[in-house]
């Protein structure tokens, strides 16, 4: 077997597509450089058009003529769109959201992973496909499914959620009386004497009890986590040994109900759907937001490497578009993903649909079929740049960094949210407050160009890290809060976030002072706090004034010293600490009692990595340097500029929207 090389593929749909055009496809995409092309994950009406009569003839032809080009096939289970018999049959198996609205046939995902009728007819069209494809020489892997969770799937209030919910509950507590102990239901009598009593959490004007919220969020993932795992399992019975099983995860990565790293637990790797910019967005996402996101995805499975299964290719949209980037742009969000660890990555969608939902889902091709520019530059990236392709993806990015975040915290906090600048609604099914204050606590690191990684306390060897940073920690295990302490002694780094240790593990509110477990390793008491919402406070770092957001707390110090202060006038808490730090053994605690703001978060940091040995570098406002080790062990750094001027790198220009590689 040879050296690893970097793979490009298409996602291509042959059933959208005039069986003439399948061979003059499989050739342009060989000549653009492309090794693989997905399909088959909306086909289940293809493959069995009838209950029981499955007919695979149109993949099977599919498969062979891209074979004939060189180009591989991925797999996609097709149980996002069921046929319409199986809803006719079953109408059952339609998801009700938490609203109370009625899926109805003919979206995608509308079907609850509760539903017994729903599970058999999918796990069984999985099976079929498995032992027909899985032995396949030109099959090389398979996508579970499409973007499971997304567009408010990951939450259902049906009859068939309500059975399972209830059997879940018997499960987990070993009584009733256990359960009720355990949610604090005496608040508001809401006792109950059985679990059958239960209800499932609905939009209220007030909210449900919070322990019941939360145990509902946690019972929607482990349904949706099953499933995936159901499938998997069929699979690897199944499938050649060499073919690969991953996902395609979304925008938020880390926002939603679902435990996408628990959901990706069994796959071999992590993969990720890639838009910059979608719909009636004004303009992109912030470059730094993409490079959290990639690290999120990255450490799902704890892996140097994932997969982009779907990579903007053109401008995107449902019903309304929006921002229009340059062909350069379009390109460097190609070499960004790889220059974080995607190892493959498919362009979506190879020719605009004609029809159907996704005609504002613009692709290589135009319904035209003519060779479009941004074909040309797309092939033109791969061609020119393969060697750098290759020479990334042999190596491994280099991480003295990591943002620890907590998904049952953001459970928590998607409907306790606290302020309402961790409100964030861009559409009626997320709320992405806590994705965006991540992104703030990500950003610093990006901007001084240490690269970081993203991960839950469970995956976390904390021993690999210089410095930890642990935004909206509220509820806190005591055991993860132990090693945290050790790693501080022996010499680590904390960059510790307000709300720290507020509640227990059953989300109570703790009986000792703010910031609870954490006091002793801050350093400091919190007796008093204010929610900033959408306002800022006038804080100072030394002379410099910038602002906090969000959040204020009101800290005590102990043996913590001051490093920032409020210094608002319009506060009565002006002039007390909004920052501190704490030496701790051989480490160093830093507290953020606010969300600084941009210029906050840069004078800060700069301060925090220089005084951790760490080295930042600030190349200016939109450069990036990622650091890699090379597989003959010498180190090297990826450069993206990810603006439309040029600009001077280690004594190199960098043209517009350009990568460039560096010897370290």
């Amino acid at each position: 077997m040879g050296e690893k090389e970097f793979q490009f593929g298409i996602d291509y749909h042959p059933e959208h597509a005039d069986r003439s055009l399948w061979e003059s496809d499989a050739r342009r995409m060989k000549e653009m450089g492309v090794r693989l092309v997905r399909m088959m994950e909306f086909a289940w009406i293809i493959l069995e058009p009838q209950e029981g009569c499955q007919d695979f003839s149109l993949f099977d032809e599919v498969i062979d003529i891209f074979a004939g080009h060189g180009i591989k096939a991925v797999l996609g289970t097709p149980t996002a769109t069921p046929p319409v018999w199986l809803a006719e049959k079953h109408p059952d198996i339609i998801r009700i959201s938490i609203d109370g609205k009625v899926r109805q046939f003919g979206t995608r995902r509308e079907c609850c992973y509760n539903s017994a009728h729903y599970r058999e007819a999918g796990l069984s069209i999985v099976e079929s496909i498995a032992r027909h494809f899985g032995k396949n020489q030109n099959v090389v892997g398979w996508q579970i499914d499409n973007e499971l969770g997304h567009e408010g799937t990951d939450i259902c209030i049906c009859d068939n959620c309500k059975d399972k919910w209830h059997a879940w509950l018997r499960k987990k507590f070993p009584s009733v009386q256990a359960m009720n102990k355990t949610w604090g239901t005496v608040f508001w009598g809401a006792t109950y004497s059985s679990f059958e009593q239960v209800p499932i959490p609905t939009e209220q004007p007030l909210p449900h009890n919070a322990g019941l919220q939360l145990d509902y969020y946690r019972f929607c993932s482990d349904s949706a986590v099953s499933f995936v795992d159901d499938q998997i399992a069929i699979l690897r019975k199944h499938i050649d040994s060499e073919q690969w099983i991953s996902h395609n995860f979304y925008i938020p990565p880390v926002c939603n109900i679902i435990d996408h790293a628990r959901m990706a637990e069994n796959m071999d790797f992590a993969g990720y759907s890639n838009y910059p910019v979608w719909g009636d967005q004004d303009e992109p996402f912030p470059y730094y937001f993409n490079s959290y996101a990639f690290s999120a995805i990255r450490g799902f499975k704890d892996s140097p490497n994932f997969t982009i299964f779907e990579q903007f290719a053109e401008a995107q949209g449902h019903v309304c578009l929006g921002y229009l980037p340059s062909y350069d742009e379009i390109v460097l969000w190609t070499n960004h993903a790889i220059a974080h660890g995607a190892d493959r990555l498919f362009y979506f969608p190879w020719r605009t649909s004609r029809y159907g939902s996704e005609q504002l889902g613009y692709g290589i091709l135009d319904s035209d079929n003519a060779e479009s520019e941004r074909y040309r530059r797309l092939r033109q990236n791969i061609i020119k740049n393969r060697d750098v392709h290759d020479k990334i993806v042999r190596s491994s990015i280099i991480t003295p960094a990591c943002l620890i975040y907590d998904k049952d915290n953001m459970r928590v906090l998607w409907d306790q949210y606290l302020s309402k600048g961790l409100y964030e609604k861009p559409t009626p099914y997320v709320q992405a407050g806590y994705e965006l204050e991540l992104t703030r606590w990500f950003a610093p690191y990006v901007l001084f160009n240490i690269n970081a990684d993203v991960k839950k306390p469970s995956q976390v060897d904390l021993s690999r890290y210089s410095i930890i940073s642990l935004p909206m920690y509220q509820m806190a295990d005591p055991e993860f809060v132990g090693r945290i302490e050790k790693w501080v002694h022996e010499g680590g780094i904390l960059v510790l976030g307000w709300r720290a240790g507020a509640r227990d593990m059953n989300n109570f509110a703790i009986t000792d002072s703010l910031p609870g477990l954490f006091s002793e390793l801050a350093g400091l008491k919190i007796k008093r706090f204010e929610s900033l919402n959408r306002n800022k406070v006038k804080i100072k770092i030394g002379l410099i004034p910038a602002k906090g957001e969000v959040w204020a707390d009101l800290i005590e110090p102990v043996s913590a010293k001051a490093i920032a202060f409020y210094s608002d006038s319009k506060k009565h808490y002006s002039g007390t600490p909004a920052v501190t730090v704490n030496h701790y053994g051989k480490g160093t605690v830093y507290y953020l009692g606010t969300s600084p703001d941009p210029l906050g978060l840069f004078i800060l940091f700069r301060k925090i990595l220089k005084k951790g040995g760490l080295r930042p570098k600030f190349h200016g406002n939109g450069v990036e340097v990622i650091h890699r080790s090379g597989d003959d062990g010498k180190n090297f750094k990826v450069v993206l500029n990810h603006t439309a001027k040029s600009k001077l790198v280690s004594g190199k220009w960098i043209r517009p929207y350009g990568m460039m590689v560096l010897s370290e």
